[in-house]
């Protein structure tokens, strides 16, 4: 699996006019806040808690834009959308989805993280 297939590191570097000490810091603190803000959701989704999870994917989605990352936002546009809605019919396939996709973006993160692109 390949960086560029879960996000684009050119244009989340450009978001930030190419600091790489910026978006280094920005993995650092998705790596730290993505997995609490992911667990945060399935804990609302697990308790039935619509608001609940249109707040914790809504919190998430802002961390995964900044990465450029198309599925894994998309997959929680879907539950937020869906939960906005009052709809948790299918909240727990949409979050294994997003759980999957978010899990995808923190092995790049990763990856690009230990080759220490601030350097």
């Amino acid at each position: 699996m390949s960086q560029d297939s879960v996000f684009s590191f050119d244009e989340a570097l450009a978001r930030v006019d190419d600091d790489r000490e910026t978006f280094q810091m920005m993995i650092e603190l998705f790596m730290e806040h993505g997995p609490k803000d992911l667990a945060d959701t399935q804990s609302a989704v697990e308790a039935g808690n619509a608001p609940g999870v249109a707040r914790s994917s809504h919190r998430l989605k802002g961390a995964i834009l900044q990465f450029c990352a198309p599925a894994a936002l998309h997959a929680c546009k879907e539950l937020e959308e869906s939960a906005k809605a009052g709809n948790l019919t299918h909240s727990g396939q949409l979050y294994a989805t997003l759980a999957q996709e978010v899990q995808r973006l923190l092995v790049a993160l990763r990856q690009v993280y230990d080759k220490g692109i601030a350097a």
